[in-house]
């Protein structure tokens, strides 16, 4: 079992992942299963929540879209 690092804030689930480009956490909506294979996934709900304790303390912006640590399959179509 993966976990996820989600916000359910809009109508449609959106998920964290790594941008290489700007060295930082963006969030990418669920619409596809393509999309699933974009975002960040850990194998153990221990290092999930660490990624998302990190994201609270030095992202504002992503602290402030009510993330939560779900269960991957939850999203799979």
């Amino acid at each position: 079992m993966s976990y996820v690092i989600v916000s359910m804030n809009t109508d449609q689930p959106s998920a964290i992942t790594a941008c290489t480009q700007s060295n930082s956490f963006e969030l990418v909506p669920l619409d596809s299963d393509v999309a699933l294979n974009k975002i960040f996934s850990h194998p153990h709900r221990a290092g999930a929540q660490q990624i998302l304790t990190w994201i609270n303390k030095n992202d504002p912006a992503l602290a402030s879209q009510d993330l939560s640590i779900q269960d991957a399959a939850r999203f799979s179509k």
